[in-house]
């Protein structure tokens, strides 16, 4: 996956490489620092937000109406319609939260859309950011997860960016722990749904041990923006997710035990390590 990575400078947005960025690039890196690119997107959204300034509310929510309906009835694939329904959150959330997203913010929710890694300074504004490409993709009907760090930060961007989704006509939930299974399942029917990475993939593990499909919480998966990569995607993806059952009794037979583990032979059936302290089953001990 592309890294964006911009690093705006008195202007806001335009970034032209450096010599040693040009170097890294040359040598394989996948990191992006030329904005040059997104003025050109940047240029059609602004156009059409001097244009939606002059539209009455009932406009703009028949405007996301529509686009909704052609993206759902595949008359539009949701890139078509990128620059106008971006320039339509802007306008919606200047309407609604009173901040209109920079450029720098903007051209965030133009690399996330396109599916990549967008590395933000702090207090740029990545919670706005990503309200554009999550609501593009809510249009279409099939949920979108927004994974956060932890519970905070999900009932607070939620709660938050709720104006501006809610404009649009989209639902809003979040997950959070000690929620029961119906509050969870009304939670992911939403369009949109903001928990921690946590918490949904735990709800995953869950979903495969019910007896009946319609006793899962989770619906089908479309589309998730990650929040906080670095924290999900590398520390947290260092501790595996394991729900622990118990079950009734001792089943185990160590005289049967004992007697599989006597007829087993080192260096055809079993390996240990250096300190014969560890033992690791080759194939044909498996078997």
């Amino acid at each position: 996956m592309d890294t964006f990575s911009p690093t705006p400078t008195i202007d806001g947005y335009i970034c032209l490489p450096t010599l040693q960025h040009l170097l890294e690039h040359i040598r394989g890196s996948t990191i992006e620092r030329d904005l040059r690119p997104y003025q050109s997107i940047l240029a059609v959204i602004n156009t059409h937000v001097h244009r939606l300034a002059d539209e009455s509310d009932e406009q703009l929510r028949a405007r996301a109406a529509l686009i909704s309906q052609q993206i759902q009835d595949d008359m539009l694939a949701p890139g078509d319609v990128r620059s106008e329904f971006f320039a339509l959150v802007s306008e919606i959330s200047q309407r609604t939260l009173g901040m209109r997203p920079f450029h720098v913010q903007m051209i965030t929710a133009i690399a996330l859309h396109q599916g990549k890694i967008a590395e933000m300074q702090t207090g740029e504004g990545k919670t706005l950011a990503a309200v554009a490409p999550v609501a593009l993709h809510a249009l279409q009907g099939h949920g979108v997860h927004v994974l956060t760090f932890n519970d905070y930060l999900s009932g607070r961007d939620a709660e938050w960016m709720g104006p501006v989704y809610r404009f649009l006509g989209l639902s809003v939930g979040t997950i959070k722990a000690g929620m029961s299974p119906q509050q969870r399942r009304a939670a992911y029917a939403c369009d949109i749904t903001y928990a921690t990475a946590k918490e949904a993939g735990f709800d995953f593990l869950r979903d495969q041990l019910v007896r009946h499909p319609e006793e899962r919480v989770h619906r089908g998966f479309a589309f998730a923006l990650v929040d906080e990569a670095d924290s999900i995607l590398i520390d947290e993806a260092r501790i595996p997710l394991v729900i622990a059952g118990a079950v009734d009794g001792d089943h185990s037979d160590a005289g049967l035990i004992a007697h599989l583990v006597k007829s087993l032979e080192s260096g055809t059936h079993f390996d240990t390590d250096e300190y014969e302290r560890n033992v690791h089953l080759s194939e044909e001990g498996l078997s």
